[in-house]
Parts: structure tokens; C-alpha cells; sequence
């Protein structure tokens, strides 16, 4: 996903009470989650690496926002937006490829 709908107000709401670092932290998981349309893996040193923090910025993030499952760490708000979005690219393929088949 190349990019997503982002309310400040409301990440300000919930991101209010976090350090800069940690801030930073779940912004740059935000992006990923979106980038991979899915959960944030397991690894720990993958997560460190694709984040470019340190595990100590992400670690109380990861448990304040993220829940770990057997796919990875998910975001249930973050996952209900992407299967959304899957959804709603899904149905346009389709009509694309309906109205495609008229024409012919």
C-alpha cells in the first residue's frame, strides 16, 4: 500500500503520553504495516532492523499498540483498515474487468 489515510488528531490522542523515540517508533511501524499490508514479524532483530531503532523504543510500543500472533504482530485498527482497503481494490478490479467485457 503506497499510502494511507493518517488523522493527526488522533495520533496525537494516543501518541501523546510517548517519548519522542517511541513516537518515532510507532510512526515508522505504522508505515511498515502498511507497506507490508499485514503483521510486523516476530524477529525481534528483523523488527529492530526494518524500524532502524533501537529494541528499547520499540519494545513498549509493540506492547501498548501491537498484539503478537502467530502471523506477527498485528494492529487491529491497522488490519481492519488494509483488509478494508484490500476489499474495496478488490471489488474495483472487478468492475474494471466487467465494464472491460462489455465493450468487447
Amino acid at each position: 500500500m503506497d499510502w494511507y489515510k493518517f488523522n493527526v488528531e488522533h495520533y496525537l490522542r494516543l501518541t501523546e503520553h510517548l517519548p519522542d523515540a517511541e513516537d518515532l517508533a510507532f510512526r515508522r511501524m505504522i508505515d511498515l504495516y502498511y507497506l507490508k499490508e499485514g503483521p510486523l514479524p516476530l524477529d525481534h532483530s528483523e523488527i529492530e532492523t526494518l524500524v532502524g531503532l533501537d529494541w528499547d523504543c520499540i519494545e513498549p510500543v509493540l506492547q501498548d499498540f501491537f498484539h503478537p500472533t502467530p502471523e506477527g504482530y498485528v494492529n487491529y485498527a491497522l488490519k481492519e483498515d488494509v483488509d478494508r482497503r484490500k476489499e474495496l481494490e478488490g471489488r474495483a478490479a472487478k468492475a474494471r474487468l466487467a465494464k472491460s467485457k462489455k465493450r468487447s
